[in-house]
C-alpha cells in the first residue's frame, strides 16, 4: 500500500513499510518482534496481556494516550480493551459499521489515519481539545482481517514519518500477537468452563483449590446443593446467574454436577463465609419460590482451607459435603 500525501492536516493513508537504514533501528524492530512472540506464548490473563500489548506499542511509537480496540469475533464491532493514559477518540458521535468514532472507520476500511499528516509538516492540527497535537489510528490486520486497532494521541508533538513507518513494519507481528492471545484465551476458557451452565468446570475448580492449598492462603469452600422439581430450566439458570452476580472477581464458582455447585471464597474465614451464604440463600430461595410457586430445597456445606492438617481438594470437598445441611 502507498501513502496518500495531502497538504491538509488530515490524512487517511495507506501505510507503506520501509526498511530502516539505521542498524540500531533494525535491531530494535527485531527485539520487539521477539517480544511480541513471547507475549503471545506467556498465557497471561487477557486483561494483563492487553495492557502489556499497549506497552509494546508505546516502545515502537511513544504516545501520551493510547487505546487498544479488538474486534468482536462474530459482529466485527470494535471494543476498547486496554487504555494507557486516557481514552481519546475522534468523531465518536459518528456511527460506522464497526462502531463509533474514527477507529471504527479504520477497522472498517483497513486503512490508517494520522492527523496531522507527517508529510504536510503542519505545526498544529485543529483539534477541539487544545491539549492534543496529534492522533494516529492504526489497523492490525491478520490474514486480511482487521483484528484490532490502536488509537494513539500526543500532547507534545506530532507523529513523524519514520515513526509511522516503524509502526507499519511491526503491524503484522503485532496483529499476529493480538490474534494468538485472544485465540489461546478463548481455548483456555472453553476448557475450564462447564458446557451446561457456563460456570467453571469441576476439573478447573479442583485445580484452583489445589493452588490455594499449595499457597497456604485463607479461603472458604462452600458447597451448594439445589433440589427442585424436574423441568424448570429457567429457575436453574436464574440460580446460576445469581451466583455469578454475588461472587467477587477473585472468587470462583463451579458446577459440580447433579444440582451441586462449589464456591471458593478467597481470603474469607468460616464465619464470614457463613454470613455470605446465608444472605444469598435467603434472597435467592425466596426469588425462586416466588417465580415458580414450586417447592425447592437448598443445602449448604462449609469447609476452610486450614481445617485439616494435610488437606487436599478431595478431602475439603468431602468435609464440606459431610457438613451439608438445609438452609432454605
Amino acid at each position: 500500500m502507498s501513502r496518500r500525501r495531502r497538504s491538509r492536516p488530515t490524512s487517511i493513508a495507506h501505510p507503506t513499510p520501509r526498511r530502516e537504514e539505521s542498524s540500531a533501528a533494525d535491531a530494535a524492530v527485531v527485539v520487539l518482534q521477539a517480544e511480541c512472540a513471547k507475549l503471545a506464548e506467556e498465557q497471561l490473563p487477557l486483561r494483563v496481556a492487553y495492557e502489556r500489548f499497549l506497552d509494546l506499542v508505546h516502545r515502537v511509537v511513544p504516545f501520551a494516550h493510547g487505546t487498544l480496540y479488538v474486534a468482536e469475533w462474530t459482529s466485527g464491532k470494535l471494543f476498547p480493551v486496554a487504555v494507557r493514559g486516557n481514552r481519546v477518540e475522534l468523531a465518536d458521535q459518528i456511527r460506522f459499521a464497526r462502531g463509533r468514532g474514527l477507529s471504527a472507520w479504520v477497522a472498517q476500511e483497513g486503512r490508517a489515519v494520522v492527523i496531522p499528516d507527517p508529510a504536510a509538516r503542519e505545526e498544529r492540527a485543529a483539534f477541539s481539545d487544545e491539549t492534543l497535537r496529534a492522533f494516529l489510528a492504526f489497523p492490525l490486520v491478520q490474514q486480511g482481517v482487521v483484528s484490532g486497532v490502536v488509537a494513539l494521541t500526543r500532547t507534545d508533538s506530532t507523529f513523524a514519518e519514520d515513526e509511522f513507518d516503524r509502526l507499519a513494519e511491526l503491524a503484522a507481528p503485532l496483529a499476529r500477537t493480538l490474534s494468538t492471545m485472544r485465540r489461546e484465551s478463548q481455548m483456555r476458557e472453553l476448557i475450564s468452563l462447564d458446557a451446561e451452565t457456563g460456570l467453571s468446570s469441576d476439573h478447573h475448580f479442583l485445580a484452583r483449590l489445589d493452588e490455594e492449598l499449595h499457597h497456604a492462603t485463607e479461603f472458604s469452600l462452600v458447597l451448594l446443593e439445589l433440589q427442585m422439581p424436574a423441568g424448570p430450566v429457567p429457575l436453574a439458570q436464574r440460580f446460576t446467574q445469581r451466583l455469578r452476580e454475588v461472587i467477587r472477581s477473585c472468587d470462583l464458582v463451579a458446577h459440580l454436577g447433579e444440582g451441586r455447585f462449589g464456591v471458593l471464597l478467597a481470603g474469607v474465614n468460616r464465619e464470614t463465609a457463613g454470613a455470605i451464604v446465608d444472605r444469598f440463600a435467603q434472597i435467592v430461595a425466596g426469588e425462586l419460590r416466588a417465580a415458580s410457586g414450586a417447592s425447592l430445597r437448598l443445602r449448604v456445606g462449609l469447609a476452610t482451607g486450614t481445617e485439616l492438617a494435610q488437606s487436599s481438594p478431595d478431602a475439603l470437598l468431602q468435609r464440606a459435603a459431610a457438613a451439608m445441611a438445609d438452609i432454605a
